[in-house]
């Protein structure tokens, strides 16, 4: 809701992850991408996984600390008890929890996508982990065969 030419405080909370469409595309590239790990299809070394863990922990932080602000704006301001004030805080906070393009829901969306992204990570990890426990076991069997 913001004005002609402006730039909305949503707008620059998507513009941190690239743009509203970006922070779309994130998104449902984070449900994939734990959809593939669930599935075994997606594994990632404890390396590089620390890597990607450590990013994704640093922006989990940093949205934290907005947390309580964003509990705040999905609030109807309290303005006043005449029908003007009413009218004007129920405007306020449709404009700020109303739609996908609010900056309550995108910074809800951003949330559930690092948090979708983090448990990929970790479910990622386990399953190189399982994986090359695998190929060790399949490796020593393979050895005690020769042995024979």
């Amino acid at each position: 809701m913001a004005e002609e030419g402006s730039t909305s405080s949503a707008d620059q909370l998507a513009d941190v992850f690239g743009g509203e469409s970006h922070l779309n595309a994130m998104h449902a590239d984070a449900k994939r991408m734990l959809a593939d790990a669930k599935a075994g299809r997606w594994a990632v070394d404890e390396e590089t996984g620390s890597h990607l863990r450590r990013a994704v922990t640093q922006m989990q932080d940093r949205m934290s600390d907005l947390t309580l602000r964003i509990n705040r704006l999905q609030q109807a301001p309290r303005f006043g008890n005449d029908e003007y004030a009413k009218r004007a805080s129920a405007h306020f906070l449709t404009a700020m929890d109303s739609d996908d393009q609010s900056l309550v829901r995108v910074f809800l969306a951003a949330q559930d996508m690092l948090a979708s992204l983090g448990q990929a990570i970790e479910i990622a990890i386990s399953k190189y982990d399982a994986s090359d426990d695998a190929a060790v076991q399949a490796l020593h069997t393979f050895k005690d065969q020769e042995l024979r």
